[in-house]
């Protein structure tokens, strides 16, 4: 016990001491004044029929417990995934492997630590609710529990699958890095939907809310919306909520149950930092052969074509340096992906095959920005003047690059058809995306930032078609009209400025 108290002790201190939990912790709090607007703002979160709670501690506490499960699993997922990676970055993996403490042990410690924090950022804004409701003044009276129990019975089993799914992910050596991150954001999607709509949890207490306000108010039925609305005509009542019933504890037990899975597992695959083992001898399939051929006959011509310049020079490190390490399946399905380009439907080419051609290279892309530093070359830029603006236009170049050849069936397509609106969008959605991939990682010096950011930018934007996120003009007619293309182009020259002078300045 004395090894699991100074391992989360020392963890503890290492993790709540980095900069990123103390912003964390301010981004919350504000997230959570936004959720609560003044009874004067123009704009609502939880309506139910057309009404809303006044701001007493029932209503604030249910609130609330809606907006941790909604946005705690994708905010505080990022956060603690980095509990064994702490470690290997900073060169202790190797200690702790000879220390005597068993991996299992190790483990708990680091899921306890994950909890303590998850904890904290809850308390923190359990606060900031408080002091809203004695700020607004629409009731005084403070009831423990019913501003506790939401939070006990529907937020704390979520911290403990959260905690024990991010230790999980990062135990898994194919999901520990940005494969893990884009696959997490779809989980997240997917258990919004079913917090929502299930039939306990979340789903249920929404339900039993619009039964509530109906048989109150029969004559009156507007809309129930959870998230931003502009429609500030909205009445109010007062709810002194109830008490939770034996189904709410009964909907506890599955994420329990998850985060008891995903521990075990992860006490399972955690390799306690040992080294590599040695590779085996892999069997060269016919397939494979081909390839490498193939990309052989590339390399030799692109060197060709590119060595009388600099700047081409540039170009074709940068480019390497992307794709360098992708594996036969990759390059398949980016294939596959073109040849469905030339020969589906022109409506479920832009809505389903350009997104996911584009989502297919998000892994790729993500090192833009840091791509020097994470292939050690940073010190050698320093040296010269025009290397770090060749370099830069060389890298944004490379990848706007592997995106065109991702999409480059669409492209063939839309040229045969002459569909020069749609071409200009694609491009200008290609710029946006390259774009945000180096100003995300110039600035955090991280590709975890793009990797989350932008699958949310692509589910909202071109597959749910949302007209101020759909980057590259699903509906394209109502793109145009609302002038968006404009606006994603200034955007990306806005990002492309001030990363290449931020870098410059560096």
């Amino acid at each position: 016990m004395n090894q699991i108290y100074q391992c989360i002790l020392a963890d503890f201190k290492q993790r709540t001491r980095q900069q990123r939990f103390i912003v964390t912790l301010l981004l919350m709090s504000v997230l959570t004044l936004l959720y609560f607007p003044p009874p004067d703002a123009q704009y609502q979160t939880l309506v139910i029929n057309g009404y809303r709670g006044i701001y007493n501690s029932a209503w604030i506490g249910l609130c609330l417990a809606m907006l941790n499960v909604m946005f705690l699993p994708i905010i505080c997922f990022y956060l603690v995934k980095n509990a064994l990676e702490l470690d290997r970055q900073s060169h202790t993996c190797e200690l702790i492997a000879a220390t005597p403490i068993n991996k299992q042990a190790f483990v708990f410690a680091k899921w306890a630590v994950n909890i303590f924090i998850l904890l904290i950022i809850v308390f923190v804004m359990l606060l900031t609710s408080l002091f809203i409701q004695m700020y607004y003044g629409e009731s005084y009276q403070f009831d423990v529990w019913a501003f506790l129990w939401p939070q006990l019975v529907f937020v704390l089993p979520l911290l403990f699958a959260i905690s024990s799914i991010a230790i999980l992910f990062e135990s898994i050596k194919w999901l520990r890095g940005g494969l893990g991150n884009v696959a997490y954001f779809f989980l997240w999607v997917g258990f919004i939907t079913q917090s929502i709509e299930g039939v306990s949890g979340i789903g249920a207490i929404l339900e039993n809310l619009e039964s509530e306000v109906a048989t109150r108010f029969p004559t009156e039925q507007g809309m129930s919306n959870i998230g931003i609305t502009t429609n500030n005509a909205v009445n109010t009542f007062l709810w002194d909520g109830f008490t939770p019933s034996s189904a709410y504890l009964v909907g506890m037990l599955p994420l329990l149950g998850l985060s008891l899975i995903g521990l075990t597992l992860a006490f399972w695959c955690f390799d306690r930092f040992s080294h590599t083992p040695a590779k085996r001898m892999k069997k060269n399939f016919p397939l494979s052969i081909h390839l490498a051929k193939v990309a052989t006959l590339l390399d030799t011509l692109f060197i060709t074509a590119t060595k009388s310049f600099a700047f081409t020079r540039f170009f074709r490190l940068e480019l390497k340096l992307m794709l360098k390490g992708q594996t036969n399946s990759w390059i398949i399905g980016l294939l596959v992906l073109n040849m469905g380009q030339l020969f589906v439907s022109q409506e479920l080419l832009i809505s389903a095959l350009i997104p996911l051609s584009l989502l297919w290279c998000v892994l790729v892309i993500s090192p833009l920005g840091q791509l020097e530093k994470q292939a050690n070359t940073l010190e050698i830029m320093t040296y010269s003047k025009r290397t770090p603006i060749l370099q830069n236009t060389a890298s944004l170049i490379a990848g706007c690059t592997v995106l065109l050849i991702a999409c480059f069936g669409a492209f063939a397509r839309l040229i045969i058809m002459a569909e020069w609106l749609l071409i200009i969008q694609l491009c200008i959605g290609i710029v946006f995306m390259v774009s945000l991939a180096y100003f995300c990682g110039a600035f955090t010096q991280t590709k975890r930032m793009f990797e989350v950011l932008f699958p949310a930018i692509w589910y909202l934007g071109p597959i749910q078609t949302g007209l101020y996120l759909d980057f590259i003009g699903v509906n394209s007619q109502a793109s145009w009209h609302a002038g968006m293309p404009y606006y994603f182009l200034a955007c990306a020259a806005t990002m492309v400025t001030l990363t290449m002078s931020v870098k410059q300045t560096r």
